[in-house]
């Protein structure tokens, strides 16, 4: 089936290339003198944080590559991005699957077309992204050129516009797969619109999966069906951002995100009025609130809606005797203290520790695995 891919057109943002902050802020996107990161809206904030530095956590932690500056590029902004100098401009990846795709085309060398509306198709982007962020896992397979390395626990979740109406805050299962498959219309005696985050989302391929809809069952407005198009973890407005994000709607919520837009960790993308629903009856995907807001580890660690996120790269390069290893790309993805790969949180200057503060915790397993290219 094909589905239209969406991207909302709104202002890159990001932190401070050379000082240590707190609070996010809108810089222009650099052109890198060390690795490129692309992909996922779930980890962009935490990685702005991460590669451009922090001290959040009560530590100044800031992630290098062996002395060299890596450049995250969020999943959206301008419609084309340069990451290298000399390096061809190319369609932003927006989504985990669009990065894990552009990774996979740096490595082989094939034609890359972004998902982003108004991209240019068919770049050649050989060498020219190193890192992909993803909230999606793959399939293992055991000599691919892919290495998936653990980042974080989070948590899938659906936040909602229902206001008052205490029927959107425990949505089940399978009333969401109704929802999200226009048989079910109606919650708490109100019409429900359905919004689901662009094509090549992780968070959309992971919250279909959950409730048990497909590509084929999901049925966009565009396509005849109920259900619009948002740009993730957006409840501002709809993909369009010239179109609210509607009353009594329900989109999937990355609870990381969610707490990190409510402490002030990450960009504050919320609608007004909108709030986080659990499916799990009895089972918040967070506690406290405001910037006391913390993930709900008994949330976190269901096995249906918990979820461990990756960072990726190409195999060969983190692999020391390999012909193509590259030590300074090693180096930024190690478990190394201030390393995109720790998961400690027990010290402020743990990559770890600011992983917290924007609501990921330590994932379920730290065991890299290799994948086919995307």
């Amino acid at each position: 089936m094909n589905k239209k891919k969406v991207i909302a057109a709104s202002a890159a943002l990001g932190l401070a290339a050379t000082l240590f902050v707190t609070a996010p802020a809108a810089y222009a996107e650099p052109v890198a003198n060390g690795p490129v990161v692309v992909g996922s809206d779930t980890l962009q904030d935490v990685m702005n944080a991460l590669t451009n530095g922090t001290s959040i956590s009560g530590g100044n932690v800031r992630s290098l590559a062996n002395g060299q500056f890596a450049s995250s590029f969020d999943a959206t902004g301008s419609v084309t991005i340069q990451t290298k100098s000399g390096g061809a401009r190319f369609g932003r990846p927006n989504g985990s699957g669009d990065g894990v795709k552009a990774l996979s085309r740096s490595i082989d060398g094939a034609p890359f077309t972004s998902a982003t509306i108004g991209s240019p198709t068919n770049v050649t982007i050989t060498n020219q992204v190193d890192v992909a962020r993803s909230s999606s896992g793959a399939s293992t397979v055991a000599n691919g050129p892919l290495l998936y390395i653990p980042f974080g626990r989070d948590a899938l979740s659906y936040a909602h516009s229902g206001g008052a109406n205490a029927a959107f805050d425990n949505i089940d299962q399978a009333t969401l797969k109704g929802l999200f498959e226009c048989t079910i219309t109606q919650v708490g005696g109100v019409t429900v619109t359905p919004v689901i985050p662009q094509a090549g989302s992780g968070t959309r391929k992971d919250f279909i999966a959950k409730i048990g809809v497909t590509e084929a069952t999901l049925l966009e407005v565009s396509e005849g069906g109920c259900v619009q198009v948002g740009q993730e973890h957006d409840t501002n407005s709809l993909a369009n951002p010239a179109t609210p994000f509607p009353a009594n709607a329900v989109t999937p919520m990355s609870a990381a995100q969610w707490v990190a837009q409510n402490t002030g960790a990450g960009v504050d993308r919320r609608g007004t009025g909108v709030k986080i629903g659990s499916p799990i009856a009895g089972v918040s995907p967070v506690t406290g609130t405001g910037t006391a807001m913390v993930p709900n580890a008994a949330f976190y660690s269901n096995s249906t809606w918990g979820r461990d996120t990756y960072i990726i790269v190409e195999n060969a390069r983190v692999t020391a005797g390999d012909a193509k290893f590259d030590p300074n790309l090693a180096n930024l993805v190690s478990n190394a203290t201030a390393k995109l790969g720790n998961t400690q949180s027990t010290l402020p200057g743990q990559a770890g520790s600011v992983k917290k503060k924007f609501g990921f915790l330590a994932p379920q397993s730290t065991t890299p695995f290799r994948a086919a290219l995307g």
